[in-house]
């Protein structure tokens, strides 16, 4: 079976080719013009095989998919967190 960035590598012009009917389509990409699309597409799918390609720890597969601000707690989080915790004294 072939792996995702193998498939990408083997397939990138026509996955160039399909992109580039579809984005036509929108009209602000018909302002960038066929190859800044096209560049801007084979760099995203660039960045999609080397990091499909690039070891992870499990923590790291895990942190990865839950985005960016996951790790971070939020506000609300932190006030619900502190009123929940029972107080010394």
């Amino acid at each position: 079976m072939m792996r995702l960035p193998d498939f990408i590598i083997a397939n990138i012009e026509a996955i160039l080719d399909d992109w580039e009917r579809y984005a036509m389509q929108i009209p602000a990409a018909q302002e960038m013009g066929k190859e800044a699309l096209r560049d801007h597409a084979r760099e995203m799918l660039e960045t999609i095989v080397r990091d499909l390609g690039t070891p992870q720890t499990p923590e790291e597969q895990k942190q990865k998919s839950q985005g960016p601000g996951a790790a971070r707690e939020t506000t609300a989080r932190a006030k619900a967190r502190r009123k929940s915790m029972p107080r010394s004294g």
